[in-house]
């Protein structure tokens, strides 16, 4: 399958780009500085570069980056995401505090489908994809799941044959509407890996 990752700087785009070419999906990764872009796919095969002004030429695209940045590339893109499926793996918190974000329309994901209806919007989460999501049948059934809400089935569909082919276990949860679950989940697992570095503060927590 051919893929678009928008985000080169985020380590989720990192582990999402890593996985999806390891499982034999051919990636283009979007940075908005191309520099970016072009240092990522040096150490990541079946992926190539691409700068903001490239036209998204694949049908599934995914945003995999700090939420700031989402809400720059949805109005950056506008109509370039029309009829595509957009996937959304955002885990919406403060850069500096780690402290969860709540937009305004329920989540990341339905603020992308608020701006741009004609987009297939789909959520999807996984409590690994900010590592490195290299195919491996000794994946915990934890790890393996993946689970995605959204209101487009099809789209659905599409996006969960791209997990099953890279050895994963999507799970539909639903409706777009659950994307409020799957984003507080990826709040409490970054909450999780957080508490394992000794000293960081985290809000007003140290941890």
């Amino acid at each position: 399958m051919n893929i678009t990752i928008i985000g080169a700087s985020d380590t989720f785009a990192r582990g999402l780009a890593t996985w999806a070419a390891a499982a034999g999906h051919d990636v283009t990764i979007v940075g908005f500085n191309l520099g970016q872009a072009e240092i990522l796919v040096r150490t990541i095969k079946r992926a190539k570069a691409a700068g903001p002004s490239d036209p998204l030429l694949d049908n599934l695209i995914c945003m995999a980056m700090p939420y700031s940045c989402v809400i720059d590339a949805r109005h950056f893109y506008s109509k370039q995401l029309d009829d595509k499926i957009v996937v959304d793996v955002t885990t919406p918190v403060h850069p500096d505090t780690f402290e969860p974000i709540h937009p305004e329309a329920g989540s990341v994901a339905q603020e992308i489908a608020k701006a741009l209806p004609r987009a297939r919007v789909v959520k999807a989460f996984n409590p690994r994809f900010a590592g490195t999501l290299i195919p491996d049948e000794n994946l915990s059934q934890e790890t393996r799941d993946v689970l995605i809400a959204g209101d487009d089935v099809e789209a659905k569909d599409v996006v969960a044959q791209l997990f099953t082919k890279g050895g994963l276990h999507p799970i539909d949860v639903g409706p777009l509407g659950r994307a409020q679950e799957l984003e507080a989940a990826g709040h409490a697992n970054v909450a999780r890996r957080l508490s394992m570095r000794p000293g960081l503060v985290v809000g007003q927590a140290k941890v």
